[in-house]
């Protein structure tokens, strides 16, 4: 309205949004939150049919949340509706990983010995962080060229997939391996 931007702006609307609306998305997203980690959970029972592998990812990706919302809270960031579209974003990815490190273990069906394990982990990690590689560059430039909330997008899904591929996948692929060591000394039993 000012004219201070170098192009021309046509005003489409403009609006308020309560207060109290407020409180009313917190308990939406909470809902909506919990909603996706039923479907996820779902989603992964049925494509293994092994809770002893959908516990371990649902709570991986529950971590990696918590993670990501202590490192806002330690830096005083304000989470907006751009930054929890980041978080979801991250989530999604997370879940995509934590597959590829599932069924890279689980290549043959059970756990196997120590090398091919370390090789087939390495070989998940390589496809990891080529995508996370990947959706750090696209946001880096979305970051760079964006305009505000786009900005708390980018930032928050480049914090996420870095806490996600340096402290939640290999903590996952340390306790899959564990959960698949005590089934294989349980079934000899």
């Amino acid at each position: 309205r000012a004219g201070a931007l170098p192009v021309n702006v046509e005003v489409i609307g403009s609006g308020q949004v309560p207060a109290s609306l407020g409180s009313q998305f917190k308990e939406l997203t909470a809902i909506a939150g919990l909603l996706a980690i039923i479907m996820v959970s779902f989603m992964i029972y049925l494509r293994d049919r092994r809770k002893e592998i959908m516990l371990p990812m649902i709570i991986t990706s529950l971590s990696e949340v918590v993670i990501i919302l202590g490192f806002a809270s330690a830096v005083k960031w304000q989470l907006d509706l751009p930054a929890i579209a980041g978080i979801i974003a991250v989530i999604g990815t997370g879940i995509d990983h934590l597959v590829i490190i599932t069924d890279e273990v689980l290549y043959e069906g059970k756990l196997p010995p120590t090398k091919v394990y370390l090789a087939r982990i390495s070989r998940a990690f390589g496809i990891i962080f080529a995508a996370a590689a990947t959706t750090i560059i696209a946001m880096i430039w979305l970051f760079w060229m964006g305009f505000g909330a786009l900005k708390g997008f980018a930032l928050t899904t480049i914090i996420g997939v870095l806490i996600g591929v340096l402290i939640a996948r290999p903590a996952y692929a340390r306790i899959i391996k564990e959960v698949l060591k005590e089934e294989q000394e349980c079934l000899h039993l």
